[in-house]
């Protein structure tokens, strides 16, 4: 009887599952679509590295799911609380007819069953489907081939999507008895009847409030962007806890303000049903106020990680040829000695490669010598180049010999320099500093060095890598003449190299022979091989771009959910109202443009001011971005607003046929 009641009631009330069923799929097709990346694999032909990167991934999503997890379990929640609603009446009846509030949790059950099984079943099959598109984008950010395509099927994906959603239904499941437990009889045949309480009830201090929210914001986004980026830094927190209280506190004034705006014209005011529809938001003021404020964060946060994630891949894929000059680079911190410190571990570098250099980098540590790269940019360069650590922070420049520098430019094949007495040469290998760098040069800035005064040479400012690294950090390094350097303090010594016959066997060979020096933590030494940093900057990017995809659209997702569930609940609630507007003689094209424009403004309000704030964090996150490389983040903006456009203009649309259609 349960079931053919339940199935009856979900025909009846088809209109008001298609946001909630729709929301279910695209949950299941994303958590199963991101949970089956690893077992891609196997149409790749993948080496050592390649392979553990690929375990990385499915250990960082499989823990990103987690947190998915919660997040579509409280849209579900969410959702489902919007169809008691909407149907708080029919329940009302069934206890007036005499039916228990048990039997009417069981009935909940076998809907939440039936829709949660279907709705399982449609989004795995769409999951499946894209998950072989899938494969060739995880190809690409790995740069390998496929060797042959293969349909995959990933039952550990599947089962861990089953069971992550049968737990959230489980929940929904309790919520529902307990929600139906809790209900009175009055209250379920009246609840459409009732508004919302109103928190706020002076206009005035609607306005006054909402004046004070986007002071902070403003103050918010002066301290953020005039703020060097140190992770770190507990000073970073206050600009972030300001925006957030800044955004509740525009949300929790935002509809006394406009109430007061429009009353201020009326003309405007009393045109059409704005008087109406004006009213109907500032009456929601308190369910405004708690959801478009985590809306609107979310949507912040959906944006920043969809460009900043895209740019980052972009940015690591960029560099690594820069990054991987040589075959296998040892890098040592202070004057390690890494040629005696192999011969010590009876390690023969004649083994590996014949073709290999030795050099340091070294502190200017005498009296004042010493020159920041803040003090030795011009004071436009500085201030334009402050987000970087080393900048802001002052950080001192390294030395090099001359024949150290000559030594690595003929590794590179590449031309040397020469210096005539009293002078020094510069480079680096961040792009965005070189024109500081050669500004300086074309300044005429002074150095010190052991005592002596240099001026610039007529070498220009090299923008060149020297060592094999994940990411590029030399911001600046000083060239000058090998006697200058004798007693410096040398702070990193390297040994790169170039392997020497079969050059897969031999990064098999040195990375096991090499293994017992680097990883005795007395020798302060590390290894980074080509094949390995190409394999890890693969694999790091990939994971960056899944992340930053798999959080972008649940959150994209969510917030466009909440936002229909919200109006469609509301209008489930005004129904009557709007029956009273026919019989007072407003006619149905007046009503669907009020509609149309109050299903507007909540959607585009959030999406406004989530816009605003990410013109601030999208410059934060171009500045994570220049840690990994020059890549201009705004040009990865066009795919966030695709998919801002299909999912959020989609349930926009789909919300707005709903409302249209539930009140006519």
């Amino acid at each position: 009887m349960y079931f053919k009641l339940a199935t009856r009631n979900m025909k009846r009330s088809l209109k008001d599952y298609t946001i909630y069923f729709l929301t279910l799929v695209f949950g299941v097709c994303i958590f199963y679509t991101f949970n089956s990346i690893e077992s891609q694999k196997v149409m790749m032909k993948l080496n050592e590295y390649q392979a553990q990167g690929f375990d990385r991934i499915e250990k960082v999503m499989g823990a990103t799911s987690v947190f998915i997890a919660c997040i579509l379990g409280f849209l579900i929640i969410y959702a489902n609380n919007y169809l008691i609603k909407r149907r708080k009446k029919e329940f009302g009846v069934y206890l007036t007819l005499g039916m228990e509030k048990g039997k009417i949790s069981k009935i909940l059950f076998v809907e939440t069953i039936i829709i949660g099984i279907i709705s399982l079943v449609i989004g795995l099959v769409i999951g499946i489907i894209l998950s072989q598109g899938i494969s060739v984008f995880t190809a690409k950010l790995f740069q390998v081939r496929l060797e042959q395509f293969k349909f995959i099927f990933s039952l550990a994906a599947c089962i861990k999507t089953v069971t992550y959603f049968l737990i959230i239904y489980f929940i929904v499941f309790i919520f529902n008895t307990v929600s139906i437990s809790k209900v009175q009889l009055i209250n379920l045949l009246t609840q459409g009847k009732k508004n919302e309480k109103v928190k706020l009830k002076s206009i005035k201090w609607s306005v006054v409030v909402f004046i004070l929210s986007v002071i902070i914001l403003a103050a918010a986004y002066f301290k953020m962007l005039n703020m060097s980026l140190d992770i770190l830094d507990a000073d970073l927190l206050i600009p972030i806890i300001l925006g957030i209280i800044g955004t509740f506190l525009f949300f929790f004034s935002l509809s006394g303000f406009f109430l007061k705006v429009f009353q201020y014209n009326k003309k405007r005011y009393f045109k059409d049903l704005n008087m109406f529809m004006l009213r109907q938001i500032n009456s929601k003021i308190n369910t405004t106020f708690v959801s478009m404020s985590f809306i609107c964060l979310m949507l912040f946060i959906s944006i920043c990680t969809l460009a900043g994630g895209l740019g980052i891949n972009k940015a690591i894929n960029k560099d690594i040829r820069d990054l991987t000059h040589y075959d296998a680079t040892l890098f040592g911190f202070g004057q390690v000695p890494i040629e005696k410190l192999l011969e010590n571990n009876n390690i023969d570098i004649n083994k590996y490669s014949n073709d290999y250099i030795n050099y340091y980098t070294y502190t200017n540590e005498m009296g004042n010598d010493q020159m920041g790269i803040k003090d030795y940019l011009s004071k436009e360069a500085a201030d334009k180049n402050k987000s970087y650590f080393e900048v802001a922070q002052n950080s001192t420049i390294p030395i090099m010999k001359l024949s150290d520098y000559n030594n690595v430019m003929k590794m590179l094949q590449k031309e040397g320099i020469t210096l005539n007495k009293g002078e020094y040469a510069v480079f680096g290998d961040i792009n965005t500093l070189m024109d500081g760098l050669k500004e300086a040069l074309d300044n005429k800035t002074k150095i010190k060095v052991n005592g002596k005064i240099l001026e610039p040479s007529k070498n220009p400012a090299m923008e060149i890598t020297i060592s094999n690294d994940l990411i590029k950090r030399n911001y600046c390094t000083f060239v000058v003449e090998d006697s200058l350097a004798e007693g410096l303090m040398p702070i990193n010594s390297f040994l790169s190299l170039n392997y020497k016959g079969d050059k897969q066997q031999m990064e098999k060979t040195y990375t096991k022979d090499i293994r017992k020096v680097i990883t005795d933590q007395k020798n302060g030494v590390m290894s980074i091989t080509k094949e390995r940093l190409l394999a890890d900057s693969a694999s790091l990017g990939a994971m960056i771009s899944y992340l930053a995809i798999y959080i972008g659209v649940i959150f994209l997702i969510t917030s466009a959910a909440l936002l229909a569930l919200q109006q469609l609940s509301e209008s489930a609630d005004n129904i009557e109202r709007y029956k009273l507007l026919r019989k007072i003689g407003a006619e149905d094209n007046m009503i669907n443009s009020s509609v149309l424009i109050q299903v507007g403004i909540y959607f585009m309000v959030p999406l406004s001011l989530a816009l605003i704030h990410s013109l601030v964090g999208l410059k934060i996150a171009g500045q994570i971005v220049k840690i990994f490389g020059s890549v201009n983040i705004l040009n990865h903006l066009l795919v966030t607003t695709i998919f801002i456009v299909i999912i959020y203009g989609g349930y926009f649309f789909a919300t707005y046929s709903g409302v249209k259609k539930m009140i006519r």
